[in-house]
């Protein structure tokens, strides 16, 4: 079970983690400067991202091949707000103040670390589990560029702006969905999908780039309160996850549909969403504590993630 879950799911971490590395030590050494991922942040919300939800989405997106499509969306709002509500109850005397770590504790990487993930675990499998994955991910898209965004963006006492939760990541998400269900997809020209397409492959890799040079420019020398630290990481990955382990293996949800339980079970455990700090670096927020509280969360991830999901495998085997 080690050789064929543990270690690949690791190898896959590893990789993106080791990406934000080297990131990081080219920020120290000042070869990407300050300047350079605020240029990066705001090509990745204006053009790259809205380029890559609109492709994947019109591309692959189809509701009459997987009749409750809507289910995954439905259950990521749900271990969103799940996650929320903990943090919630867990800094309530300091919510207005711990606004931008709750949102840590709670937005999960639903991409940039499952699809890495998925590719190294699965061979036969891959298309129906990044069909299910791509369902889970337009649920985390729709509140990470909505709640998300407000929580890790706005003042202590700036309360929700609906022109400011409107941004083009959510326009595109929402839009090309409904382009899909009105059966419009076809109408749209190979000439204006495949740029689109070229365009939105670029975003996965810069997003990763601009966490770990941001993660390179935190301060050692500031790290969040302990106490802080215990609560977030608590939630976002360990009690999450076992949560969801608890509920699938006691009440046989998904007894028929095993890789859609092992997607639940990675979109639980995963870090923290890394477009956390794109929108902080784009909208503005406080670099240093989401940072640092995500690069604390990344370091332990190396092994919480293949970790869990071994006790699942292990659990059902």
């Amino acid at each position: 079970m080690i050789t064929s879950t543990f270690i690949p799911v690791f190898k896959a971490v590893l990789s993106i983690f080791l990406i934000a590395i080297a990131s990081g030590i080219m920020v120290r050494r000042q070869i990407i400067k300050q300047s350079d991922i605020q240029s990066m942040s705001h090509i990745t919300i204006v053009i790259l991202l809205p380029c890559l939800f609109f492709a994947k989405i019109i591309s692959s997106f189809d509701p009459s091949g997987f009749v409750y499509w809507w289910v995954l969306p439905l259950v990521a709002f749900v271990m969103i707000g799940v996650a929320l509500g903990i943090a919630y109850l867990l800094f309530y005397k300091q919510r207005k103040q711990k606004k931008a770590i709750m949102a840590v504790a709670s937005f999960m990487n639903a991409n940039y670390m499952v699809l890495p993930i998925a590719i190294m675990l699965y061979s036969v499998e891959l298309d129906e589990f990044l069909t299910y994955c791509f369902m889970f991910i337009l649920g985390v898209s729709t509140a990470l560029w909505s709640i998300g965004k407000y929580m890790v963006t706005s003042g202590e006492n700036e309360s929700i702006k609906m022109k400011e939760i409107v941004n083009p990541p959510l326009i595109a998400s929402l839009g090309s969905i409904l382009i899909v269900l009105l059966g419009l997809e076809n109408y749209i020209p190979s000439a204006i999908m495949i740029p689109v397409d070229f365009l939105g492959q670029a975003a996965i890799p810069i997003a990763t780039i601009v966490l770990g040079a941001t993660l390179g420019s935190i301060s050692v020398r500031h790290l969040p309160p302990f106490s802080d630290v215990i609560k977030v990481v608590g939630i976002k990955l360990f009690l999450m996850p076992a949560l969801v382990i608890a509920l699938l293996y006691w009440t046989q949800w998904l007894h028929d549909y095993p890789l859609i339980a092992d997607l639940l079970v990675l979109q639980a455990s995963v870090a923290p969403a890394t477009l956390l700090i794109v929108q902080v670096r784009k909208y503005g927020g406080n670099a240093q504590e989401v940072g640092s509280m995500m690069l604390i969360n990344y370091i332990i991830c190396l092994l919480t993630i293949p970790g869990w999901l071994t006790i699942w495998r292990m659990l059902i085997a």
